[in-house]
């Protein structure tokens, strides 16, 4: 899903006795997403009590070698692959972890990572992998097709509680081990949203050994294969990483051979300015999530500007289709038309980004400009809340057989939202609606949004495969998934279903086109802007690469 911010927890030591940091809800992470879906943390704490090395300095281990610190702005909720749901986490899930197989943007290219190579099924039902040998995972277990069962059923056990990865993996029947280096991932129905669900960071595998030794506390205990090893998590504060010198079967497009980097650290920093001045004080030497002023300062100070459009959903509002007074068609609609999007755009993020008209991002499958069926008219919305009955009296707010025309719009407090919710109050009083605001805190706004006590909710989703609608419009999924537009149609859920059984392509990019259109015609989501990663770093700081969704990759990164 979904991007947003996460609720403070209490520091404590967590060992393998220690309770699993869970979500309600997965937190827009793609797959089942990223709200801002990949979702935020309750409690819990530091894996290791070692103070990290300072940024810019040696590392440990590294040889010499630099150092850097990350400014990021979400608490993980977990660092465990097959449960987070918060899209911040991807960035240290590709640092420590790899993927059967890789994918990068505008490269239509899938290359080998885990897998040498992989088939598939005419069905789409079986995917068939050939594995590397000579792999093995930070803690010395060996990597083979076992490893690869162990991960995915990890992430279909009821007490993972995965929240993204669970939704990627789809129609999951099981794994069958062929021999060590051979792997058939099988499903129930035909999945061709596999092939690109499976290079997403929630489908890296983890160490079998470290799954079951720790249990519910591997959330804090990750242990993977990739270019660096985990080494500190301190709630609220820092992830740390370190380079794992054995490392050399990355991607061809990420370099080759073990990082440059000795050490990363995920400074958590959810206050935007934080960010800011952090990198002006050299305290870190990359910074994501700031204020549009801050980017300008910052590349008229010499830094450098980053930027990564991303595929899944866009910033957006979610609009209750089971709710009064938003039950009624012609009432979302007319909000709808209400709302400026452009207007928001630039008061808020000074032109940054670009205005969104769709249920998808113009690089997500799927995506059609046939989609963009509202524009700002408050005419337009006004005509359809008289049509419907809902009368301008004496005061500014419509109302209807004595019952007001209010909305209650409850917003995710410090997740980007704030300044959208009040901007969107103003607009739709200007037609005659009374929108009352309420900010919660992730994660507990989640459970808030699947009892439906909302009109209007705060949104958006990182995928790299349409399939994503499976997690935010199925009906199934309104009070356990995304759903929070409480949007049902069985039309839809058989249609999502289609889409995701074809094996063609273009076929079944059509599906999910024809699909989008429905759900615009809906109107229960409120395109706001575009997803787009920006990425402001130190003078000197090359090679970063970044996902399909947008998040940057630090593995041959020079400092």
């Amino acid at each position: 899903m979904v991007g947003t911010s996460a609720m403070p927890g209490n520091g404590r030591d967590a060992g393998p006795g220690t309770g699993s940091l869970q979500l309600g809800r997965r937190a827009f992470l793609g797959g089942a997403a990223t709200l801002g879906a990949y979702g935020v943390l309750a409690g819990g704490l530091a894996a290791c009590s070692e103070s990290s090395t300072p940024a810019g300095s040696s590392g440990g281990g590294g040889g010499g070698l630099k150092a850097l610190s990350v400014g990021v702005f979400q608490n993980p909720d977990s660092l465990d692959p097959g449960q987070t749901g918060l899209i911040t986490v991807a960035q240290v899930l590709g640092a420590v972890f790899d993927t059967l197989m890789w994918k990068f943007p505008n490269d239509p290219t899938y290359y080998p990572g885990l897998a040498e190579s992989y088939t598939v099924s005419a069905d789409a039902k079986t995917y068939t992998f050939k594995l590397k040998k000579n792999v093995k995972f930070h803690d010395g277990t060996p990597f083979n097709a076992a490893a690869v069962k162990a991960s995915f059923d990890h992430i279909v056990d009821p007490k993972t509680k995965s929240l993204s990865a669970v939704g990627a993996l789809g129609p999951y029947k099981e794994t069958k081990v062929v021999d060590d280096s051979t792997v058939q991932v099988i499903f129930s129905a035909s999945n061709a949203a596999f092939v690109n669900e499976m290079t997403q960071p929630t489908m890296a595998i983890s160490s079998p050994t470290a799954l079951k030794k720790y249990g519910a506390g591997y959330d804090t205990h990750p242990v993977g294969t990739g270019p660096f090893k985990f080494k500190q998590f301190i709630n609220n504060d820092r992830v740390v990483v370190v380079r794992n010198p054995d490392y050399n079967w990355g991607p061809k497009p990420l370099g080759s051979g073990p990082a440059h980097l000795s050490q990363i650290t995920f400074r958590i920093l959810p206050d935007p300015s934080s960010q800011a001045n952090a990198l002006t004080t050299n305290e870190i030497q990359i910074a994501q999530n700031l204020n549009p002023g801050d980017v300008q300062s910052a590349v008229s100070a010499g830094k450098t500007k980053l930027t990564a459009l991303s595929s899944g959903m866009p910033y957006c509002i979610m609009i209750n289709a089971q709710k009064p007074p938003t039950n009624e068609l012609a009432v979302r609609q007319a909000i709808e038309y209400a709302t400026n999007n452009k207007a928001i755009i630039d008061t808020l993020f000074k032109g940054l980004y670009t205005p969104a008209d769709s249920v998808l991002t113009p690089v997500t499958p799927g995506y059609s400009k046939a989609q963009a069926l509202y524009s700002f008219n408050t005419g337009k919305a006004e005509s359809l809340l008289d049509g419907a009955g809902w009368k301008k009296g004496s005061g500014s707010v419509r109302s209807r057989g004595g019952q007001p025309l209010a909305l209650e719009f409850i917003n995710i407090a410090n997740f980007g939202f704030d300044g959208i919710s009040q901007l969107m109050q103003a607009q739709l009083a200007s037609v005659g609606f009374k929108v009352s605001i309420t900010d919660q805190a992730f994660p507990a706004v989640g459970t808030t949004y699947k009892q439906g006590k909302h009109n209007l909710a705060d949104w958006f989703y990182y995928d790299v495969d349409p399939y994503l609608f499976n997690s935010v419009f199925n009906s199934a999924q309104i009070k356990a998934g995304f759903n929070w537009e409480h949007y049902a149609n069985p039309a839809v859920d058989k249609a999502i279903v289609a889409a995701n059984e074809d094996p063609d392509t273009s076929s079944r990019t059509a599906k999910y086109e024809a699909i989008a259109t429905t759900l615009a015609k809906s109107a229960t989501i409120v395109p706001i802007y575009n997803l787009e990663s920006i990425v402001v770093t130190q003078p000197g700081i090359k090679g970063i690469k970044f996902t399909s969704t947008g998040q940057p990759l630090f593995h041959h990164v020079t400092a």
